[in-house]
């Protein structure tokens, strides 16, 4: 998993390439967290996003929650096809900010 920043001043925007599992999601996490304290709307764009596991899903519900919490709004972008079915599956297809 890498995992780049964007600082576009009020906004941040996290750009995710590879595979987010068990094994990436725990520095991505951290990365998340990180940036949610330093941004109040945050994008996180998966365009080389290739497969997102539970603990992936894990990881980017904290981060929806935490930018909500903190009064911002997180905007998801680039989302392959096999990604947005995963969504649409656990409903966060209803939840998230898709551009």
């Amino acid at each position: 998993m890498d995992i780049k920043l964007v600082d576009r001043g009020e906004e941040g925007e996290l750009i995710l390439s590879g595979k987010l599992d068990a094994t990436s999601a725990p520095p991505t996490e951290e990365v998340f967290m990180k940036t949610a304290a330093r941004f109040t709307n945050i994008t996180l764009n998966l365009k080389n996003l290739q497969y997102v596991s539970s603990a992936g899903l894990r990881v980017i519900k904290r981060l929806y929650l935490e930018v909500r919490k903190n009064g911002g709004e997180l905007t998801v972008c680039n989302v392959s096809d096999y990604v947005m079915e995963v969504f649409e599956m656990i409903g966060f297809a209803t939840i998230l900010n898709f551009k």
